[in-house]
C-alpha cells in the first residue's frame, strides 16, 4: 500500500485502493469487499466503482477457451492485448472520475505499523463466519432473484433457449450486435453471462450447435465469427458487467441503488462502444 500510493493518486486513489483491485484477479467479489480498509469515502467509493473493470479469473478463462477459436495463430498475444485492455480502461476512467465526477482531495497516506501476532484461529474462524452470514443475508436475495430471472428467460415457453424470452430480447437488441458485427445468438450469450461469466461458452455451445466432441465449440464458433466479430465479442466480454455477485455486493458495500445502476448502466455501454470500435477497427486493419 506504501509503494503503490504515488501511482494510485494519479487516478484519486489510496495506497490502500491496490490490495482491493488486486484481489480482482481472483474475483471481483471480495475486491469490492476489500475497500473497507479505506477510511476516505470518496476513495472507497471511487475503488468500488472501478473494481469491476479488474479480469477476474472467470473472464480470464472465456478469453483463455475462445481466443484460440477466434485466432488460432496469435491467441496468445490477444490475450495479453485483452487481459491489459481493462486494466487501461480502468486507470483512464480512474483519472476521468477523480476530475469531474468524484471530485476532492486525495488524503496523504498515514498508516500506523501494526504488532505482528500469530494468528488466532478461533477468531479468525469466528471473523470469517459472520461475515460469510452477512454477505449471504444481504447478498444472496438479489444474486437469487436475478438467477432466477434469467434461468425463467432462458427457459420458458417452451424449455428451449433458442426460441426463449431471453432468445427474443437478442433479437430485439440485434441492431445493437449488429454495430459490433454480431449476431443474436452472440448477443444472448453475453447477456447470459452477467449470472456467471462461464454461462456464454454454454450458451455459445447450445446456440450455435456445438456438438460434445473434443474441440467442438472451437470449431463451430470458427466458422460463425470472423477475426472482426470474435475480437468486438472479446473487448465486450472483458468490459461487460462481471456477474451478478458482483452487482449485489456493490448494492451491500454502497448501500445505493444510484450507485449500483450507474455502474451496471456504465459497464454495459462501455461495452458495446469497445465492442463497436474493436470491430470497425479490426475490419480497418485485418
Amino acid at each position: 500500500a506504501y509503494m503503490m500510493d504515488r501511482f494510485m493518486h494519479a487516478m484519486g486513489l489510496h495506497g490502500k485502493s491496490f490490495m482491493p483491485l488486486f484481489l480482482g484477479f481472483g474475483c471481483n467479489v471480495p475486491a469490492i469487499m476489500g475497500a473497507r480498509v479505506i477510511e476516505s469515502e470518496r476513495a472507497r467509493l471511487l475503488t468500488i466503482m472501478l473494481a469491476p473493470l479488474v479480469p477476474c479469473a472467470a473472464r480470464l478463462g472465456v478469453l483463455a477457451v475462445l481466443a484460440p477459436a477466434f485466432f488460432p495463430n496469435k491467441a496468445g498475444l490477444v490475450s495479453w492485448c485483452l487481459t491489459g485492455l481493462p486494466l487501461v480502461t480502468l486507470a483512464i476512467l480512474g483519472v476521468i472520475m477523480n476530475r469531474f465526477v468524484l471530485k476532492g482531495q486525495s488524503g496523504a497516506f498515514i498508516m500506523e505499523m501494526p504488532l505482528y501476532h500469530v494468528p488466532n484461529m478461533r477468531s479468525i474462524a469466528i471473523f470469517t463466519w459472520e461475515h460469510i452470514l452477512g454477505f449471504l443475508r444481504k447478498a444472496s436475495t438479489i444474486i437469487l432473484l436475478v438467477s432466477v430471472i434469467v434461468w425463467l428467460l432462458a427457459t420458458l415457453p417452451s424449455g428451449d433457449i433458442e426460441t426463449s424470452y431471453l432468445a427474443s430480447v437478442g433479437r430485439v437488441l440485434s441492431p445493437v450486435g449488429a454495430l459490433m458485427g454480431l449476431d443474436w445468438k452472440a448477443l444472448v450469450a453475453l447477456l447470459a453471462s452477467f449470472v456467471a461469466k462461464e454461462n456464454s461458452l454454454a450458451t455459445l455451445g447450445v446456440l450455435y450447435g456445438a456438438g460434445e466432441g473434443a474441440g467442438a465449440l472451437l470449431q463451430v464458433l470458427s466458422a460463425n465469427f470472423t477475426p472482426a466479430s470474435g475480437l468486438a465479442f472479446l473487448v465486450a466480454e472483458m468490459l461487460f458487467i462481471p456477474c451478478v455477485a458482483t452487482v449485489a455486493v456493490i448494492k451491500q458495500e454502497t448501500n445505493s441503488w444510484k450507485w449500483t445502476l450507474l455502474n451496471v448502466a456504465f459497464l454495459t455501454v462501455l461495452a458495446v462502444v469497445g465492442g463497436a470500435i474493436a470491430y470497425h477497427l479490426a475490419l480497418a486493419i485485418l
